[in-house]
């Protein structure tokens, strides 16, 4: 009878029972594996919103210094044009200042014969040193950047814009003409002598501590014939034409029957002495 009562009270197996435990232990970390990648999903979406929203404030920050640096750029490009225009304007008028003096100076001296000798050496001197304008035939070279587009975007000895002209290159240039027998260089109108710097300041070009601008022509003067020969003959002149078939640099070169070079203006001598004025 105890066998009979047990087994309607109990009528599940407790195997069954046991296999029923595990089943639902089983089930709950496949629920909490669920609700795991559910807070992963949610973690992610805030990453990434926080994430566009830096990557947000990065750009306009970026944007709002080009838009800075922009408008420094343009405001230090005018003052270096109103500086530039200031510096001609004075330029000019330092040179009418030396041709009123040259003048009167002429004037004084043609007095008398000692001094009318003198008048005389003081103008080959001032012609030799480039003090006064120039007039004569000659030869021009004309030179100027690569076409937008063109030839010249391979580097040139490393260096960014191989298309340009660079201060190297007006130095060639006249270094070629006076090695062909000019008697007078001037670059875009300033007269070249021996104190005369050609160098660069990070993207321009310095003739004479002054910037200029592309095209750079350069005026010559001697005899057109042997200063085009002597310049095509020379290290310069065939450097250039190689310039202009590797990079595109633009070269062209024709005679003059007639230019104007004007003046350099008086030299400041710093260490030199008139011969025989020192001990």
């Amino acid at each position: 009878m105890s066998l009979l009562v047990d087994m309607m009270t109990n009528t599940l197996d407790a195997s069954y029972a046991e296999a029923a435990r595990r089943r639902c232990g089983a089930e709950q970390p496949a629920g909490g594996a669920g609700g795991a990648a559910a807070r992963s999903g949610v973690v992610s979406v805030v990453l990434l919103l926080v994430l566009g929203l830096v990557t947000g404030v990065a750009a306009a920050q970026v944007r709002k210094r080009a838009a800075a640096g922009g408008t420094l750029r343009a405001q230090l490009v005018a003052e270096v044009h109103r500086r530039t225009s200031e510096s001609d304007a004075l330029a000019a008028q330092a040179a009418g200042l030396r041709r009123s003096v040259a003048v009167q100076q002429d004037r004084a001296l043609s007095s008398g014969t000692t001094g009318a000798a003198v008048a005389r050496q003081l103008a080959a001197l001032r012609l030799a040193v480039g003090v006064d304008p120039v007039t004569g035939p000659g030869l021009v070279v004309r030179l100027d950047d690569a076409r937008p587009g063109g030839v010249g975007a391979t580097a040139r000895g490393g260096q960014v814009g191989a298309g340009r002209v660079l201060d190297r290159d007006l130095q060639d240039a006249v270094n070629g003409l006076w090695s062909a027998g000019a008697e007078a260089v001037a670059i875009n109108g300033l007269r070249l002598n021996a104190l005369t710097a050609i160098r660069s300041a990070g993207e321009a070009i310095l003739v004479d501590y002054r910037p200029l601008s592309p095209p750079y022509t350069i005026r010559a003067l001697g005899d057109p014939s042997a200063l085009e020969s002597g310049f095509a003959d020379s290290e310069a002149g065939r450097r250039l034409s190689t310039y202009t078939s590797l990079y595109g640099l633009q070269l062209a070169i024709r005679r003059s029957d007639n230019q104007t070079v004007p003046g350099a203006g008086t030299p400041t001598l710093r260490y030199a002495v008139a011969a025989g004025a020192g001990s």
